[in-house]
């Protein structure tokens, strides 16, 4: 049972270590990031009652292998206690995937109000999008990302890529420019491409993989790579004080994440509690869970408090996210 024990959690370490040096970079492990990672938990089931009965010695190990799979294997947050709030004003953000406008219109704009949020970045909005706002509210839209806020706002820029199997090229990065009572600030929202494709090419239900498929899933992802860098490059040329928020298509412990977007700052990372997933979708009939969803700020912008929003009838939850002051 002690060697059982010891070589799960040598396991378990392995996948993590996997999942985060290779996720988005070697197609095996990208297919666990998107993954439901309690999947590696499921042992725990047995081997927890035999160590308890046989050698609770070997309940040493398997807690810790525990605490490294619910922990950050899953991806938990948990924020670092601060002493004191940093003083200055803040900005309400509220970011969400409207799934191409099958989404409650009443919900959303009920919780707009209700939040009391200061802007708010939609993604797969379709054309004819509507929604109820207070009247001295303003709106930008270019394809299917849409910023709204309550201050002056103006676009300044946008940029377009493929979303496989789309054949046409669809905006995935809307910039602008919003003046709020403490100066301008450059909020950028982004859709970046999907994963899905590739993943679902790629899983079988009787094989589990299939190999011959995995070259979409390894397109795909360097596709993924070069959008982002784009897309990052061009929110990176502006001085302001800059926000980014919307759908990422990747978790914060990607790869592609870390080498792209780490330079700032994560709002669910730094001051969210427990798993923060946004997005749940049904792969190959298996509910998967992600937090695919990010609020980031940076040059000189700082987070004060982030959780997930109720469901307003898409498949993504909303993010919201308090913003200012300094890092």
């Amino acid at each position: 049972m002690p060697c059982l024990a010891w070589g799960y959690l040598v396991f378990v370490m392995a996948t993590w270590l996997a999942v985060f040096l290779g996720g988005d970079r070697w197609w095996p492990a990208t297919v666990f990031l998107f993954s439901p990672r309690w999947f590696v938990s499921l042992p725990l089931m047995v081997m927890v009652p035999l160590a308890a009965w046989a050698n609770r010695r070997s309940l040493m190990p398997l807690f810790a292998a525990a605490v490294i799979i619910f922990g950050p294997l899953m991806g938990l947050c948990l924020p670092l206690p601060q002493a004191k709030s940093v003083p200055g004003p803040v900005l309400r953000v509220l970011t969400c995937n409207v799934q191409t406008g099958d989404f409650n219109a009443a919900a959303l704009s009920a919780l707009i109000r209700d939040s009391g949020a200061d802007i708010v970045a939609l993604q797969e909005c379709p054309p004819e999008f509507r929604i109820a706002l207070p009247r001295e509210w303003q709106s930008v839209q270019d394809g299917e990302l849409v910023v709204l806020a309550r201050y002056p706002l103006q676009k300044s820029g946008s940029l377009q890529a493929l979303h496989p199997p789309h054949q046409w090229p669809r905006t995935c990065l809307l910039q602008c420019v919003i003046t709020v009572p403490w100066g301008k600030v450059a909020f950028n929202t982004v859709h970046l491409p999907s994963p899905r494709y590739g993943l679902q090419t790629i899983l079988d239900r009787t094989t589990l993989f299939s190999l011959s498929r995995k070259g979409l899933l390894i397109e795909e992802t360097a596709h993924r790579k070069r959008v982002a860098r784009e897309a990052q490059r061009a929110v990176a040329q502006s001085p302001l004080p800059v926000i980014v928020a919307g759908d990422f298509n990747m978790p914060a412990d990607s790869t592609i994440y870390r080498d792209v977007w780490g330079r700032y700052a994560n709002a669910f990372s730094e001051k969210g509690t427990g798993y923060g997933r946004t997005e749940f979708a049904s792969m190959r009939g298996i509910k998967v869970g992600v937090r695919i969803d990010h609020i980031l700020a940076g040059n000189g912008l700082g987070i004060r408090v982030c959780e997930t929003g109720p469901d307003v009838g898409s498949d993504h939850l909303p993010l919201i996210a308090d913003i200012g002051g300094h890092r």
